[in-house]
């Protein structure tokens, strides 16, 4: 009697939460899509590293058709509508900061099918130094549905991986810079410590890439920069002037550029000058970079005044003359007597 009871009570709780749950669902209003009109993307442009100023930079776009299906006889991807493409612009000091993000607006064509039609964006690749471009395609999709108005687009904007795994997160954008610190270190019991070095540092930007923000630097307390006008041929130089344990440090120059670092000629001065590089590659690819530029000037054979090489000889000869000397006298003596 009791187990029919209990039977009884789960048969009717289970009964009221089904008319619930069916109250509910046909309580709740059906989402009809909206017409869009325009689709959004957002780009982050990122710094690698702290205390570098990126170039201004516009990044382009193109868009193109890749297929449709599900739409009426003779739309192909060939003849389908393709939607227009904004680019996207940053002043200098962007990358990174609080207006790193920004919007590209993509505007949707009139459709005059229903289908599902899918693009490819993709961005220009640049040539400005320092600066990582987006290789990764970017898919649209714009879902065109019949409403009783009329057609309905409804588009998604993602990446996929080879998963298929997809994302709406664009993050690809970077500019790159490092530093150059350049320091003289003068060694050895003649090397004169108050004497200034010239240096030449030659930059060479990547083939097929421009500086496009000045390389700053600072020489005996005096603010320097390499602007981008400086520039020519795709090298630009600054000379340097050092004396010991001084460092000039060049900052800002975007990733790829190689560099020389050479000292004038002093071996006339009698100074013999090596280089320590920290990078043998004398390529920025990191935040800093470092050369010593070492000049030792050594004299073994200081002039005292006496050969101390040849002491003992001189000993022997000054034993022989006061041999001579005392013999002399003993023979006067002799002679005497």
């Amino acid at each position: 009697m009791k187990m029919k009871k209990l039977a009884a009570i789960i048969f009717s709780a289970a009964m009221v939460l089904n008319m619930g749950a069916a109250a509910m669902a046909t309580g709740e209003p059906t989402q009809s899509p909206t017409d869009m009109k325009t689709v959004t993307i957002t780009k982050n442009y990122e710094a690698t590293n702290k205390g570098t100023t990126s170039p201004a930079e516009t990044f382009n776009f193109t868009i193109a058709n890749t297929s449709v299906k599900d739409a009426a006889s003779g739309v192909t991807a060939a003849n389908m509508p393709t939607p227009a493409i904004g680019n996207v612009s940053y002043t200098a000091g962007e990358a990174g900061s609080t207006t790193k993000s920004k919007d590209i607006t993509v505007t949707l064509p009139e459709y005059r099918s229903v289908g599902v039609y899918t693009y490819t964006i993709k961005e220009d690749q640049g040539s400005t130094a320092g600066v990582t471009y987006r290789t990764s395609d970017i898919k649209l999709v714009v879902t065109v549905l019949q409403d009783a108005s009329g057609y309905i687009r409804v588009a998604a904007v993602h990446t996929e991986d080879e998963g298929g795994n997809k994302t709406n997160t664009f993050n690809d954008n970077e500019y790159s810079a490092g530093s150059l610190a350049v320091k003289k270190i003068v060694t050895g019991n003649l090397g004169d410590q108050q004497k200034e070095f010239a240096v030449t540092v030659t930059f060479t930007a990547p083939e097929g890439k421009t500086v496009s923000e000045a390389i700053s630097y600072s020489d005996g307390g005096t603010d320097y920069t390499i602007p981008a006008s400086a520039w020519t041929s795709g090298t630009a130089t600054a000379e340097i002037n050092l004396k010991h344990d001084e460092t000039v440090t060049f900052t800002n120059i975007p990733y790829g550029v190689t560099y020389t670092v050479k000292e004038d000629d002093y071996t006339s001065d009698g100074y013999k000058t090596t280089y320590a590089f920290g990078d043998n590659n004398k390529k920025i690819d990191s935040a800093s970079d470092s050369v010593d530029i070492t000049n030792n000037k050594n004299n073994d054979k200081i002039d005292t005044g006496i050969n101390l090489d040849s002491m003992p000889y001189i000993m022997i000869l000054a034993l022989v003359a006061v041999c001579a000397v005392v013999m002399f006298v003993r023979k006067r003596f002799s002679a005497n007597r």
